[in-house]
C-alpha cells in the first residue's frame, strides 16, 4: 500500500492433514493491496488496523499432543497499530521505510479434540491474547508511474501462546520474510497494477519441536484510480509452501499447504483537517485449498501522516 500496513491474518484451506505448524501462516496473506510497490515520502506515519478471518478445516490439524479432527471452526479477529518511520536520507538511491506492528487479538475454536490418538470430545475455547510483533526495513524507488520496493521482515513471537486446545493468539516461531513489490500506474485511464511477493522463512517452535517449511506468498491488486482520493478494483492472493515441515512434533509427514484467495478491495485517500489520511477495506474469500483453513477474511485500516 502507498501508506504501509501490515496485517497479521490467518490464512486457511483445507486437505487431508494441515502444512506449516496449526496451518496458519506467519505471513498476513492479503496484507499488501493497492499502493503496494510505493514508499510514502519522508515522515511519521501511523496506521490503526483490525481484521477478522472465518474458516473450517476438512483435514486434521496438530497443536502440540493436541488433535482436531474434520470439522473444525476457528474465529479470528486481530488489531494493533503500525508505526513507520520514513527518514529524510536516501539509502541506495532510494527512500528508506522502517516500521513496527504490534497486534491483539481474540481466537475462537471450535472442535472434535482427541488426546494421543484417544476418543475425542467436542469443545470449544476462546480468548483475547498478545499478537506476534513484526519488523520491517524496506527500500523504495520509482522511474516514471513505476514504482517499486524491496523489503526484510522479521517476526517476534511476542503472542499469547499455550501448546494443546487454548486460544493461542500467536504462533510462538520466529521468523524471517523477504520480498519485494511494485505498482504501475497508466498515466491516461489511472488503470493501477499492484503485486508483492515473498519467501517466508520459519524457525523452529521450541515448545512443540516444530519446523514449518518455507513458504512463498503472492499478494496482488488490479484497479483504477477514479479520482478525488478514490481507488478501487479486484484484489487477491497466492500461497504455496515450497519446502516439507519437520522436527519432532511434525508428526503428520512432511504435508505442504496451499490456498488461493480473491475478492474486492478499495481506498480513499483525503485530508482530516491538515492532516494526510487513507482508509482502506479488502475482502478475501479463499478457494484451492490444500492442508490447510479455508475461509474468508475482512481487512480494514486508517492510515495518517504526520
Amino acid at each position: 500500500m502507498k501508506f504501509l500496513a501490515i496485517w497479521l491474518v490467518l490464512a486457511a484451506a483445507s486437505g487431508p492433514a494441515l502444512g506449516a505448524e496449526a496451518g496458519f501462516s506467519v505471513y498476513a496473506l492479503g496484507g499488501s493491496g493497492f499502493n503496494a510497490g510505493i514508499t510514502p515520502p519522508a515522515g511519521t506515519y501511523v496506521t490503526p488496523l483490525v481484521g477478522y478471518y472465518a474458516g473450517s478445516i476438512d483435514g486434521t490439524v496438530t497443536l502440540g499432543d493436541v488433535d482436531l479432527a474434520a470439522g473444525a471452526d476457528v474465529g479470528f479477529f486481530q488489531s494493533g497499530v503500525n508505526f513507520l518511520y520514513v527518514p529524510e536520507f536516501e539509502v541506495l538511491g532510494g527512500t528508506l521505510g522502517l516500521s513496527i506492528t504490534p497486534m491483539i487479538g481474540h481466537i475462537d475454536l471450535e472442535a472434535n479434540v482427541s488426546v494421543g490418538g484417544g476418543p475425542g470430545i467436542n469443545r470449544e475455547v476462546a480468548g483475547w491474547g498478545l499478537g506476534d510483533t513484526w519488523i520491517k526495513a524496506q527500500v523504495g524507488w520509482s522511474e516514471g508511474t513505476f514504482f517499486y520496493t524491496g523489503y526484510v521482515q522479521g517476526l517476534l513471537p511476542t503472542g499469547t501462546y499455550e501448546t494443546g486446545f487454548f486460544p493461542s493468539t500467536g504462533l510462538n516461531r520466529p521468523a524471517i520474510d523477504v520480498g519485494g513489490a511494485f505498482t504501475w500506474i497508466e498515466a491516461t485511464s489511472k488503470i493501477q497494477l499492484n503485486a508483492q511477493a515473498g519467501f517466508t522463512f520459519n524457525f523452529e517452535n521450541p515448545a512443540t519441536d516444530y519446523q514449518s517449511g518455507a513458504e512463498f506468498h503472492l499478494d496482488w491488486a488490479f484497479g483504477k484510480d477514479f479520482g478525488n482520493g478514490l481507488t478501487a478494483g479486484i484484489v487477491g492472493y497466492n500461497y504455496r509452501q515450497i519446502t516439507p515441515d519437520t522436527g519432532d512434533g511434525a508428526v503428520l509427514g512432511d504435508f505442504m499447504g496451499r490456498v488461493d484467495a480473491v475478492g474486492v478491495g478499495g481506498q480513499y485517500s483525503t485530508k482530516l483537517g491538515e492532516t494526510p489520511s487513507t482508509f482502506a477495506l479488502r475482502y478475501y474469500h479463499e478457494f484451492n485449498a490444500e492442508r490447510r483453513w479455508e475461509g474468508s477474511s475482512t481487512l480494514a485500516t486508517a492510515t495518517f501522516a504526520f
